[in-house]
């Protein structure tokens, strides 16, 4: 219909409207985004799930530096935190994700070597620490009198003096019954067990200080038993462990008497230990295990 026929004449040349429309739409678009931003500064239920949503995109579109170590190097990330002023915060993910480094592990056993002692030996003879040094040696905890597992950790031994009778090393027995397992007691069990004394202590002293060597410088339990529950050949209770300590005093691992793959490891590693015997002027020969009961 054209304007005669109207009475009403256009202000706006047609071809203007596209700009004014695109002008409009631009105006509501900063319109909305100043409330975003205003809601975004003002409302931490707003603000929250924004960062949430800039942690999870920031995440998967960086790249981990390459790491030789076992553990993660750390992924850092640059977030904004204030769109107005272009402000931003760093975030260690890896520490958000625990995956720092850990601290280096504490050695089992102390690395300056056991505490010394001085215990009697089946022979009569005082053996200290220092006796012991210069060459690797196994040592075990027993008692004579046990009905348990102690003959098995004494056999386990016995076959170590036998099938390394070319190595120079110590065994040691370390008895934790000491009231009842005086050194003569111990020289019968040893002879009974086909002991070569020359390569094998049985130890005995203060029960304080046994039991104190045992729980500070190799870190195995033993305790006595007393009361209702106390049995006879069953009055200690102790670990089964073979201890190996190399020729600073070191300790260098715990070896199960109860399980032969463990003792063929300690085997190895006594072996690699030590060095060959150049003489021998005995060769033991392998005997029945005795467990001192009479």
């Amino acid at each position: 219909m054209s304007t005669q026929e109207t009475g009403v004449e256009s202000s706006t040349p047609v071809k203007a409207r596209p700009t004014l429309l695109i002008t409009g739409g631009v105006l509501w678009l900063m319109v909305i985004a100043g409330a975003v931003i205003m809601m975004r500064q003002q409302s931490p239920d707003v603000a929250e799930p924004m960062l949430a949503r800039d942690v999870a995109v920031a995440a998967m579109n960086v790249e981990p530096e390459d790491s030789s170590d076992e553990v993660p190097a750390p992924v850092r990330i640059e977030l904004p935190v204030n769109r107005s002023d272009n402000g931003a915060q760093v975030i260690d993910l890896s520490e958000l994700m625990g995956q720092t480094k850990p601290a280096a592990e504490v050695p089992l056993w102390d690395t300056e070597g056991i505490e010394d002692f001085a215990f009697t030996n089946c022979d009569g003879r005082t053996v200290t620490k220092q006796d012991l040094l210069g060459k690797p040696f196994a040592i075990c905890f027993v008692f004579t009198k046990c009905l348990g597992p102690c003959p098995t950790v004494t056999k386990q031994l016995r076959d170590l003096q036998f099938q390394l009778r070319d190595r120079d090393f110590q065994l040691v027995t370390l008895t934790v019954d000491p009231a009842r397992d005086t050194p003569e007691v111990l020289a019968n069990y040893a002879k009974l067990n086909g002991a070569d004394l020359d390569k094998w202590y049985f130890l005995t002293g203060d029960q304080t200080e046994i039991y104190g060597l045992i729980h500070r410088s190799f870190r195995m339990p033993v305790q006595e038993v007393t009361g209702p529950n106390r049995q006879e050949g069953f009055e200690i209770i102790h670990s089964t462990n073979v201890m190996l300590v190399d020729a600073n005093g070191v300790v260098q691992g715990k070896f199960n008497a109860a399980k032969d793959a463990e003792m063929a490891e300690l085997r190895r590693e006594l072996k690699s230990l030590s060095l060959p015997v150049a003489d021998r002027n005995s060769t033991p020969t392998e005997t029945p295990v005795a467990d001192g009961r009479p």
